[in-house]
């Protein structure tokens, strides 16, 4: 029997009204569903931790035997366990025990609540804990880190190949440091076989090797150690191998006198560099080389904070700012970066200091989110010693030059605990508290002092 209008209009009604209400039962499952997930901080366990280094040279002196990391595991009520990695030393480790106070008790999700106060203890500090934040909201919610940002640009980061000049790492002087504490010796027992890198002609075949390795497009030269002519000859043979192809950047770390780096700069025009980083100390300094060279500055000393951009923007001493989570405010403050950035006429890349697979993460994870962020980062990750890392697998690959985004949720990568334990295990024995590249080089170089060229 054919549906009288009347009637097909109330049968329409209803389902309607049925298919509706169903679909906000979905909702109202699903909110309550989020806010089911309790994520209240419970608890925040610091372990630092000392990592086997090569002895890489710098302006400042040598590596020691380790490099010194602090680790965060970040404990909610949910039992979802986030986790974070942050620069090294013994004041970076009390301050980040005082944090636990601060954040107990407080909401993962919201993070930049207690941003204030952890940046008063040390911006390094509030990194550490945002990223372990990010972690815990990643593995509540089933989302990558990047994914919590908005989703990625990239998929695929790309690094430059951090070149440095260095001694063998069984260099008998340097095996007899009393602070190494693990079984590192000669030959099989050395934590490499770089061997040394002290010339022109042995950089450019180090450089050789990364790109066999890792397939890296773009070098980078930590300069400041040979004599500036040297370093300007080490440039030119990397230059002559790799051609085009392949960017250059030199970073001295503002050991050259301001006179040297525009007699120096005037050369590398020549070479078509990316960017010339920090070869002088100072914005002023810093600006004057930039306008009497004509080369792109870059710097991850002289604008490293907020408060010294509006000096940059008045004296112009850079055109490449390098973000570091660290420092700027975690992945909150960089993201600001990159929006003064766009204002500024900055190009973006990201400094690097030595690192775990935890830190090697997040970096990927930041430099897939920010856009500005189009220049090859900094890593030192190849240096870090096969299986010494601390996450749970073997190392993060690194192809063509590039990382991909780790895929699972949060960071996409987990702490192995034992390998964690060790790592404490060698940072309590080997007595190291503190970066001092001074007093490993003396060990070599009796005679060393930081003396500007």
């Amino acid at each position: 029997m054919p549906l009288s209008r009347r009637n097909w209009m109330r049968s329409i009604t209803a389902g309607a009204a049925g298919l509706f209400a169903g679909v906000g039962d979905k909702l109202r499952a699903a909110d309550a569903s989020l806010a089911a997930v309790p994520l209240t901080i419970t608890d925040l366990i610091v372990t630092p931790i000392a990592l086997p280094d090569p002895p890489l040279l710098n302006a400042g002196g040598l590596h020691g035997p380790y490099f010194l990391r602090n680790i965060v595991q970040l404990k909610t009520d949910a039992g979802i366990v986030g986790i974070g990695e942050t620069t090294g030393g013994a004041g970076v480790t009390v301050a980040l025990e005082k944090a636990r106070e601060i954040i107990r008790h407080e909401n993962a999700f919201a993070f930049r609540k207690f941003r204030p106060a952890l940046e008063k203890l040390h911006t390094a500090v509030y990194a550490a804990v945002e990223l372990a934040c990010l972690d815990a909201c990643g593995r509540a919610t089933n989302r990558r880190l990047c994914e919590l940002w908005g989703g990625p640009v990239r998929d695929e980061v790309e690094f430059a190949a951090y070149l440095f000049y260095r001694y063998a790492a069984d260099n008998p002087k340097l095996l007899a440091d009393k602070r190494i504490v693990d079984d590192r010796g000669y030959g099989g027992r050395s934590t490499d076989t770089w061997g040394e890198v002290r010339t022109p002609e042995t950089m450019v075949r180090e450089a050789i090797e990364f790109q066999r390795r890792w397939g890296f497009r773009v070098f980078k030269l930590k300069g400041g150690y040979l004599t500036p002519d040297l370093e300007l000859e080490t440039m030119r043979q990397l230059k002559a191998h790799f051609g085009d192809k392949c960017p250059l950047r030199i970073d001295p770390n503002a050991r050259w006198k301001t006179e040297t780096a525009i007699r120096i700069g005037r050369q590398l025009k020549d070479l078509s560099l990316e960017y010339y980083e920090d070869p002088v100390a100072g914005q002023a300094a810093m600006a004057e080389v930039r306008r009497e060279t004509g080369l792109p500055m870059s710097t991850n000393m002289c604008v490293t904070r907020f408060e010294h951009i509006p000096e940059a923007l008045k004296l112009s001493p850079v055109d490449v700012v390098l973000a570091d989570h660290h420092y700027w405010g975690g992945f909150a403050g960089c993201i600001e970066l990159a929006r003064i950035a766009d204002v500024a006429g900055w190009k973006l890349s990201q400094h690097s200091n030595n690192h775990a697979g935890v830190t090697m993460a997040a970096m990927i994870h930041l430099a897939a989110t920010i856009g500005q962020l189009t220049l090859a980062s900094d890593t030192h990750y190849p240096w870090l010693p096969d299986g010494s890392d601390i996450i749970e697998g073997a190392k993060l690959p690194i192809r063509n030059g590039k990382m991909a985004i780790p895929s699972g949720p949060g960071l996409g990568v987990a702490l192995d605990l034992d390998k964690l334990a060790r790592a404490h295990e060698v940072y309590e024995k080997c007595g190291m508290r503190n970066r001092d590249d001074a007093q490993t080089i003396k060990l070599v170089e009796p005679d060393w002092d930081r003396r500007l060229w």
